[in-house]
């Protein structure tokens, strides 16, 4: 469609003059939810493939691969906020075979690592329009969340979200876990702002940045790690790629097998 005469124009005519101030969080918030959630409850996935690095005197390493899959049930609130039924299930992968990494021949120490895999939640969660609400948890600490501002070039749309937060655990020889994750939903800017719509398609870009990994037995060595990932929205585990599946299947086989029964117990009161 590229080059025909007048149609680009008008397609951003129409979207420039029917487009709410997404400045407005109470516009923002439900343009954020088409994309990157759903109006009603049903299953969200974010499903995201990516890498994650040792970084070391500003030098980044490419360590493993890493294979995130987050599911959400969104429930409107009376006040306009979303409360969110959510958990996690992240793999780490070898990088040449893509395979389920179990030991990890760590290149700082010259040691192997038995691998630990990331499973967060099932808990529940606020959305408003400023970001992700502070979960009140006593472990977690100088927590801080945004959401926006959004990033609008033509019919095209991108809304960064983050998060901050340092989580101490009542053990004392438990590492302290810092948190920098930064997530951007991108979608049509027509399609966030249409009111027939509960639901749009989405791609996700991910970054964030944290202390070495605890399994990693890094002790007070210096560097850090960060990621970056790419993926898209999904409804439905039969939209998982079969390398995902293959993972959790492994590793979470309850909880693959029916995500939104694991969400169940959380959604009652919502």
């Amino acid at each position: 469609m590229v080059g025909v005469p007048g149609l680009n124009e008008a397609n951003e005519v129409a979207v420039t003059s029917s487009s709410p101030d997404l400045t407005d969080l109470q516009q923002l918030l439900p343009a954020f939810i088409r994309l990157g959630a759903s109006l009603d409850n049903r299953l969200v996935i974010w499903w995201m493939d990516g890498v994650r690095y040792g970084v070391v005197d500003a030098k980044a390493k490419a360590l493993f691969g890493m294979k995130v899959g987050m599911f959400h049930r969104f429930y409107r609130q009376p006040n306009g906020d979303y409360k969110l039924a959510m958990f996690e299930l992240t793999y780490y992968t070898d990088l040449a075979s893509g395979k389920l990494l179990e030991e990890f021949a760590n290149p700082y120490t010259g040691e192997t690592n038995r691998v630990t895999h990331v499973r967060l939640g099932p808990e529940i969660r606020r959305q408003t329009g400023r970001g992700l609400a502070d979960p009140e948890n006593p472990m977690v600490h100088d927590y801080r969340s945004s959401l926006g501002p959004a990033i609008i070039n033509g019919d095209q749309l991108w809304i960064p979200t983050s998060v901050h937060a340092t989580i101490r655990f009542p053990k004392p020889t438990a590492p302290e876990i810092l948190l920098n994750i930064y997530t951007t939903v991108q979608g049509r800017l027509s399609d966030a702002v249409n009111p027939d719509l509960l639901s749009a398609p989405a791609t996700l870009a991910f970054q964030n940045v944290l202390k070495w990994e605890p399994f990693m037995r890094m002790s007070d060595r210096p560097g850090h790690m960060m990621s970056r990932a790419a993926g898209r929205k999904l409804h439905s585990i039969h939209e998982l790629p079969a390398d995902y599946l293959v993972c959790a299947e492994r590793v979470h086989p309850k909880l693959i097998e029916d995500p939104v029964a694991t969400l169940g117990p959380l959604t009652g009161d919502l």
